[in-house]
């Protein structure tokens, strides 16, 4: 007896985190999670979210993503709730990023934090992708970005990096098909 094959089409989460620093074990948090899930290429839902913070976040991160004390002050969420929102979010999707290691190194140490094991998605990596189809100097999400003709609004904010690795996905997979 065969098996009915399951029809149903996979949903994907593109997921970006900022962060204030680039080390979790060395004490560094989330400040910013984002996602969009999509089902083909139509957006089916978005989480956006900035994560409360009890200490300052430093100037060197400031310059990076922009985000402030003072956005975290009145924007940012109770982390927790954030947390616990983001994982109901991304339940059951395949987890795609541009270096997807870092940003589920800082989710999980955050659910570690916790006492929530650590997120068990399938995930997919647009620059594992990037290096396998492409031949540039640099695999940043802004080289990949630029050399596949995706514009990009504002880099190293989580949603504005979603939407890009979002595009840079839909290009990659394209440039895929072609190479069949």
């Amino acid at each position: 007896m065969t098996r009915p094959k399951n029809t149903a089409p996979v949903e994907l989460v593109v997921l970006d985190v900022e962060t204030t620093g680039i080390k979790p074990e060395d004490g560094h948090s989330v400040i910013e999670i984002a996602g969009q899930r999509i089902r083909g290429t139509e957006i089916i839902g978005v989480f956006d979210a900035l994560l409360s913070l009890d200490r300052p976040i430093g100037a060197e991160s400031i310059a990076i993503h922009g985000i402030t004390d003072e956005m975290l002050e009145v924007d940012g969420r109770a982390r927790a709730e954030v947390l616990t929102e983001f994982r109901e979010f991304i339940d059951g999707a395949v987890l795609v990023g541009h270096n997807i290691s870092f940003d589920l190194g800082f989710l999980n140490s955050e659910y570690a934090g916790l006492g929530l094991p650590p997120l068990d998605n399938e995930t997919i990596d647009t620059i594992q992708i990037a290096k396998k189809y492409l031949l540039i100097a640099s695999y940043s999400l802004k080289n990949v970005a630029a050399y596949l003709g995706v514009p990009q609004s504002t880099a190293h904010r989580a949603l504005a990096d979603v939407e890009t690795t979002r595009e840079v996905l839909f290009k990659l997979i394209e440039r895929a098909k072609l190479k069949k």
